[in-house]
């Protein structure tokens, strides 16, 4: 049979041939429905046509109103064979088999009524719905197998079919390629009643404003798939550094666990060999490196804590490159040695004097040498080599060993980032020493590069530093102070741990002055009452009342506003600082404190 294209009938009335086909009509009211199907049909049966309406009850019911307010007798035409109407979830039950449409079964169910429709060889228009209803219940592919069939009884039947759906059931983006499946499988597609637009320039307008939509639309999806490709790299980023704090959390653990054991063991042979004063300085010395290893461990955690949070400010002073490199090599020399490690220095031959913080720069290169100490080789090779380049400095610690892996480049300096451990380089670190030195060579106004040929070649990492030239200023310098010994003080020290305080005690008693100690800060008050003390070395984190109640009650209670109140305490953050400030201490001093600290304080005037 021809399937030729039909023209669009527009509810309007306006008329239009019709010729055989297979057509597909989209809507969005039900009442359009009813008027399409009606246009459809009226002339034909108002002729010697035949029609076929396979719908809901709703949907006969609304149709043949229609047809009869327009004049078709559908009980005469009944009676003569030219009108069949039946009940489209009900056809649908005789040829559905698990679930999809049977050829065979299809055929038998419909094709009989439209050749009895055809009868006289009469011209059939038929109206189809279940095809509709299958899509309803979410049965895509049995749709669409429907409306092949459809057009499998066509090329043997001849008649005129028109389908319909509601638009609103193609509502998301997963329907577009069925949406266009079912449009194939139609002779003529007819959109919903807000585009079947009779006047050409209207309808050219709708078009372009929809291309308009359409292009929109398309360019909000690239922006949603840039968007969603952005938030996984983001969701995976975050899982690397969630990885990352995890390992870092398990090497804390250890990092802090491990100075303890020698600790504890030289205690125990200080207790044992107490008589024995060679054995006790042993001993004493393995606590001190100890200790000095956790303050410099949780002292590398607050900078990369104040840096990121740009709490750190430079202190800069004219100084030597050579005394700065050094100071460096000093500070990374136990483990260079250790390692059995050559260092090879190469430094200008003449000064080179500029502006920069001595303490930031010489944490910077002790950092790098640590790093290539770490994971090199045990006797391996260590350059340094320094020069001046232009207007910068350029300082570069290179070594023979492991190299680095493109990867290992990229995120050499992230925080947490550890280099491969193996069992000749388990050398321990919380991967927070090369974060501190890109951060404190940033705040010089320099870059550092990690350089390295591959795994095996070594690792080399270059830092630039702006050559800034100190002012020469005039006059002499002024005279070095000649230090001199401090006053005998009455000092108060409180603090709930008893052995840190009555080893406090004992040291600054070892030191000409008069001291007593408090636990809680009750007793603290009562002894400052009675005493009158000179100095009070005031522990913050107290239970029931903490050290800076304590410090509000001495400056008001007592009235003691002549005495020198230090804060001693773990936490060393600005708002820990203000906080001491506002309760009226004088001085704030992280612990645990530095021997050679404490002696300034005691001898500030008070």
């Amino acid at each position: 049979m021809n399937m030729a294209r039909l023209t669009i009938v527009a509810t309007s009335g306006v008329p239009a041939p019709m010729n055989d086909g297979h057509l597909v009509q989209y809507y969005e009211k039900e009442g359009f429905l009813y008027d399409r199907v009606t246009d459809f049909m009226s002339d034909g049966l108002r002729g010697s046509d035949a029609a076929v309406l396979i719908a809901t009850r709703a949907h006969r019911n609304g149709v043949e109103s229609r047809l009869a307010r327009r004049g078709v007798d559908l009980s005469h035409l009944t009676a003569g064979g030219r009108y069949h109407a039946l009940d489209a979830q009900d056809t649908l039950s005789r040829f559905m088999v698990d679930g999809a449409p049977d050829p065979h079964r299809f055929a038998e169910t419909v094709g009989p009524v439209i050749r009895t429709a055809r009868t006289g060889d009469r011209r059939v228009l038929a109206f189809g719905e279940m095809v509709a209803l299958l899509w309803a219940e979410g049965n895509r592919e049995a749709a669409i197998r429907l409306e092949q069939l459809w057009n499998d009884l066509a090329r043997r039947e001849t008649f005129a079919l028109l389908c319909a759906y509601p638009i609103s059931h193609f509502d998301d983006a997963g329907h577009a390629k069925p949406f266009a499946e079912i449009n194939a499988a139609h002779t003529w597609v007819t959109p919903a009643e807000s585009y079947s637009i009779v006047e050409a320039d209207e309808r050219n307008r709708v078009i372009a404003t929809l291309q308009q939509k359409a292009a929109a639309l398309e360019a909000e999806s690239k922006q949603r798939t840039a968007l969603e490709a952005a938030l996984r790299g983001k969701i995976d980023e975050l899982a690397e550094v969630d990885r990352r704090k995890d390992e870092f959390l398990a090497m804390l653990g250890h990092e802090l666990r491990n100075p303890l054991a020698p600790v504890t063991t030289a205690l125990q042979i200080m207790r044992i060999h107490e008589g024995e004063p060679s054995r006790v300085a042993r001993s004493r010395e393995i606590v001190e490196r100890q200790i000095e290893h956790m303050t410099r461990l949780i002292d590398d955690l607050l900078d990369v804590s104040r840096i990121t949070r740009g709490k750190i400010e430079l202190r800069e002073q004219p100084l030597l490159l050579s005394a700065v490199i050094e100071r460096a090599i000093e500070s990374a020399r136990p483990l260079i040695d250790e390692r059995g490690h050559r260092i090879a220095l190469d430094l200008p031959t003449e000064p080179v004097t500029f502006l920069a913080d001595p303490a930031r720069l010489a944490q910077v290169f002790a950092n790098l040498l640590n790093n290539a100490a770490k994971y090199t080789d045990v006797g391996g090779r260590i350059w340094l080599r320094a020069r001046v380049e232009g207007n910068e400095i350029v300082v570069g610690v290179k070594d023979d060993g492991p190299g680095l892996t493109r990867e290992l480049r990229k995120h050499a300096f992230d925080l947490f980032m550890q280099g491969p451990q193996t069992r000749s380089r388990a050398r321990g670190g919380l991967g927070i020493g090369l974060t501190l030195v890109r951060r404190l060579v940033e705040l010089h106004g320099g870059t550092v590069d990690a350089l390295s040929e591959g795994p095996g070649r070594g690792t080399e990492f270059v830092v630039r530093l702006p050559l800034r030239i100190p002012p020469v200023a005039d006059g002499a310098p002024p005279p070095t102070a000649v230090a001199a010994a401090g006053p005998r003080r009455r000092i108060l020290v409180v603090d709930d741990n008893v052995d840190a305080a009555e080893a406090l005690g004992e040291l600054l008693r070892d030191c000409g002055h008069e001291v007593a100690t408090a636990h809680d800060g009750t007793r603290a008050l009562d002894h400052a009452r009675l005493h009158r003390p000179d100095i009070v070395l005031l522990d913050i984190s107290m239970p029931e009342m903490d050290g800076y109640e304590v410090a509000k009650r001495i400056r008001g209670e007592l009235g003691l506003g002549d005495a020198l109140l230090v804060a001693l305490t773990g936490y060393g953050e600005d708002r820990h600082r203000r906080l001491a400030r506002e309760a009226g201490f004088d001085q704030h001093v992280t612990k645990p404190v530095d021997a050679s600290k404490l002696e300034e304080l005691l001898k500030l005037p008070l």
